[in-house]
């Protein structure tokens, strides 16, 4: 139940602004799937079993048939715990992103990730497309919609492993108050995107819980 409260602080000090702190902060993106991984992000963002999806990870894997190219396995092996991915995968997906997206999207070198696994094989690779031109969009007309939503986000991870940063400009705002007892110092943040990043393919995550700050200026009311 949510309950409203509204009302005011009456006899408080008034409130001048402080301090301002902008700074930029990056986020990188995430390694392409590992077989946890890929369980944990169905979970949460297609509320898809574990076995139900390495059952769509598997028919994935196997081959789909997809309208004028026959069947067709979109993903390597599904059962994997290394972040490796082999050169010509790189080199393919950063000639895809700079054609795309542009050159502010491409890392002036590959994304490296390390393996929580160390004992990791790298003879398997992480989950990936097989083919990074079959995009969501150009197979979904082919595939259930459970295997739609499971590759489109196996895509998408594997597309934005090895794009830019996102880039925000994180700000604190100190605002304080003075009264006969002393000073009441109130501190609000927020952040603001000032580059999306591999969040052009992933899209931005939901930020409801980022507070928006207003315009203010050092030193005013």
């Amino acid at each position: 139940r949510l309950v409203h409260l509204v009302g005011h602080l009456e006899a408080g000090p008034g409130g001048d602004v402080k301090s301002i702190q902008t700074k930029r902060t990056k986020s990188r993106p995430y390694a392409p799937f590992i077989t946890s991984t890929l369980q944990q992000a169905a979970a949460n963002q297609l509320n898809f079993t574990a076995q139900f999806t390495m059952g769509v990870a598997q028919n994935l894997y196997e081959g789909v048939t997809v309208d004028g190219m026959g069947s067709v396995g979109l993903i390597t092996y599904m059962r994997t715990d290394s972040t490796h991915v082999s050169p010509e995968a790189i080199q393919a997906v950063r000639e895809y992103i700079a054609s795309n997206h542009g050159g502010p999207y491409l890392p002036p070198a590959p994304n490296t990730f390390t393996s929580s696994n160390k004992s990791a094989q790298e003879a398997h690779e992480a989950m990936r497309p097989t083919d990074v031109h079959l995009t969501p969009d150009r197979v979904r007309s082919s595939l259930k919609e459970s295997h739609y939503k499971l590759y489109k986000l196996i895509w998408e991870r594997f597309v934005a492993s090895q794009m830019t940063d996102a880039q925000w400009d994180s700000t604190t705002v100190l605002i304080s108050g003075q009264d006969d007892k002393g000073e009441l110092v109130f501190k609000a943040t927020g952040r603001v995107l000032v580059f999306d990043g591999y969040y052009r393919v992933t899209g931005v995550p939901n930020a409801s819980e980022e507070a928006v700050l207003p315009a203010v200026l050092e030193g005013k009311e």
